[in-house]
């Protein structure tokens, strides 16, 4: 009989356990990049979410007042964000669910694997979502929604290291707002490139933004959190903590790469989720296996776009689509910038 069975994952236990574990192993989520937002919760149902919300900055000087003259009224307009619900799933048989139970507790190991799993898909989808929103690293033009918020991404642009200097045209980007970055999240290659010109500041977890429960889980996406015994180290650049990922958009290839780099602020990217992720387990007796299968319905949104169109459930590739997105808010008050860099690790 497999090693794993039906009634060692208890949906209503395992559930729980697995939410927790992916919270934990999100580096985007832990240090405050991705924040949950109530009103994109489609708890109602549909396709889409409508966040209304009163344009951030009114027009006009102040008038003069006389005996002869009256005020005269500016307008207070409204426009909207639109995020769109994605439907994920994902099952796995018995024989990868024995593979992964070694081990005294076998909750405990598929509840690692699939929190660890769970967290790198859904990160993908978000970063899936950047490149929608800021189109080519390398042919870049105002086509794309965040077009004013990239950094050498036209094609006639020479893209170069990561250096203060990006650092500080993003911040510009960004204007009266710029102080508010606090993460970059960078490719591994773009992140080593920055450790061997040590480059790299480490702060304790209590000096850096940690989960409500503070624990700092690992700077890389998607790998396993509480690796090291003690106080975890978390590296900054420039005062930004890192992230490190390599499903960020790239192109070319060997010393030619191109890599993307985005600087956020705290909140840039919005959450929620139309219904709580879902554990179903079955044995089928006639041949000997186990199957769990999980489903997810949520929404990853940068904060200050909208989704321009009626395709629902998008696939990665739809959400990459530059076409598909459109900016609402003004430029300075939207918390992502992105960069074009190479690296000396190439």
């Amino acid at each position: 009989m497999a090693v794993v069975r039906s009634d060692v994952i208890i949906p209503e236990v395992f559930t729980p356990y697995v939410i927790e574990q992916t919270t934990l192993r999100d580096a985007f989520l832990a240090s405050g990049v991705v924040q949950p937002l109530a009103e994109l919760n489609a708890t109602d149902g549909g396709d889409f979410v409508n966040v209304p919300f009163w344009k951030a900055n009114l027009s006009g000087d102040f008038e003069v007042l006389t005996d002869s003259s009256s005020l005269t009224p500016g307008k207070i307009t409204a426009d909207k964000q639109v995020g769109v619900i994605l439907h994920r799933g994902r099952a796995f048989e018995s024989r990868d669910l024995a593979a992964l139970a070694a081990g005294s507790d076998p909750m405990a190991a598929i509840g690692q694997k699939v929190a660890t799993y769970v967290a790198n898909q859904r990160q993908k989808d978000l970063i899936s979502s950047l490149a929608g929103v800021f189109g080519s690293i390398n042919a870049n033009d105002s086509n794309s929604a965040l077009f004013g918020l990239t950094i050498d991404s036209e094609s006639g642009d020479t893209p170069t290291v990561l250096s203060p200097k990006h650092v500080a045209k993003a911040r510009a980007l960004l204007g009266d707002q710029g102080d508010k970055l606090t993460a970059v999240a960078l490719h591994s290659k773009v992140y080593y490139d920055l450790v061997e010109r040590k480059d790299i500041m480490y702060v304790t977890a209590a000096e850096a933004r940690t989960t409500t429960d503070n624990q700092t889980p690992d700077v890389f996406a998607g790998s396993l959190a509480g690796a090291y015994s003690g106080p975890a180290n978390v590296p900054t650049y420039c005062g930004l903590r890192v992230i490190v990922s390599d499903d960020v958009a790239t192109a070319n290839s060997g010393a030619s790469t191109e890599y993307s780099s985005y600087f956020f602020t705290q909140g840039a990217v919005a959450s929620g989720e139309q219904v709580a992720m879902q554990t179903e387990v079955d044995r089928d007796i006639l041949a000997k296996s186990d199957a769990m299968s999980i489903d997810l319905h949520y929404c990853y949104h940068p904060v200050g776009v909208k989704w321009g169109v009626t395709t629902v459930n998008p696939t990665r590739a739809q959400l990459e689509t530059v076409g598909n997105w459109s900016k609402v808010y003004e430029t300075k008050n939207i918390g992502i910038v992105r960069a074009t860099n190479v690296s000396n690790q190439d």
